[in-house]
């Protein structure tokens, strides 16, 4: 639905109508009813989004991609202003912030993924983390060693929180304390596909389609109204689904990348939240379609 984007990565959407849309144009790309993509500020390495209960969005920095910094930034679109929640946590700079996720009682979850090198999808090192920015601003480390965390979402109830490890090929979730702390580290779904320890994303670009269709790298996740999770497997140019008896489902396959070509993120929006839009990110486009069932109304939407 949208071309030429310049290296989009997360999606999120709101109940008028807009999505909001990382890229390397600002801070974040406000895809407008009428078409029109606006672009805030000043973009660092935007990847991951989520919208906050205000309708801000929180938006995750990559940094690796560019040897910078990593934040996590807040932004107000209707005023432009753009905020850093997080830049560094325990004595540490941010590089790897990668996906956010918030909560209706106003905490922001994120991952962040690695401290380098970027190009190991198949890390063996336990670097990444998840750390959660309270409502009162204060921000810390929730779950730990965790190989090539990435994208992170909450269930219906917000009882779980759940992550993709990119590297493991699988969903792992998280009990939700009401303090906003993370217990019972537990296993969600099936391995996803084929995993390689330290896969260098080079070696994975230059294999043949039939064997990259049968990988489980996995990045963004979001559940259906159903209580389905769907994820993305963006080497395998492929969506598949959890569903809630923990069964993996095709939900489509383009091997040769005539439309998805590395999806990344997804989200659901429209009136009645049946509208799909995955991030093609290779192609630099968002696709757009129709589903049968509804998206999980997020924190900036009214509750079902």
């Amino acid at each position: 639905m949208r071309g030429s984007l310049d290296a989009p990565e997360g999606i999120a959407s709101s109940p008028d109508g807009r999505l909001f849309i990382s890229n390397g144009g600002g801070a974040i790309g406000v895809l407008e009813r009428d078409g029109t993509l606006r672009q805030i500020g000043k973009a660092l390495a935007p990847n991951g989004v989520a919208v906050d209960r205000e309708g801000r969005v929180i938006v995750a920095n990559m940094g690796l991609l560019n040897k910078g910094p990593g934040p996590l930034q807040r932004i107000d679109v209707a005023t432009g202003t753009v905020e850093t929640l997080v830049s560094e946590l325990e004595g540490r700079q941010l590089v790897a912030s990668n996906g956010p996720a918030t909560a209706r009682n106003g905490d922001i979850y994120c991952t962040h993924s690695s401290w380098g090198p970027i190009g190991n999808i198949g890390t063996t090192t336990p670097a990444g983390f998840i750390y959660r920015v309270a409502p009162d601003g204060r921000a810390s480390i929730v779950a730990r060693a965790l190989r090539g965390v990435n994208g992170l979402c909450l269930d219906r109830e917000e009882r779980f929180v759940y992550a993709s490890l990119t590297a493991e090929g699988r969903i792992r979730r998280w009990r939700r304390q009401a303090d906003g702390s993370l217990i019972d580290p537990q296993d969600y779904g099936p391995q996803l596909g084929v995993v390689i320890a330290d896969h260098q994303a080079k070696d994975i670009r230059a294999m043949p389609v039939a064997d990259r269709a049968e990988l489980g790298y996995c990045d963004g996740i979001a559940f259906d109204a159903a209580g389905n999770l769907w994820v993305t497997l963006p080497f395998a140019n492929r969506i598949v689904a959890i569903t809630p008896d923990g069964r993996k489902v095709d939900i489509v396959h383009d091997p040769e990348g005539r439309m998805l070509s590395s999806p990344t993120n997804l989200c659901w929006g429209g009136a009645d939240l049946r509208d799909l839009y995955v991030v093609s990110r290779a192609s630099g486009v968002v696709v757009k379609a129709r589903t049968d069932i509804a998206g999980l109304p997020l924190a900036n939407w009214p509750a079902a």
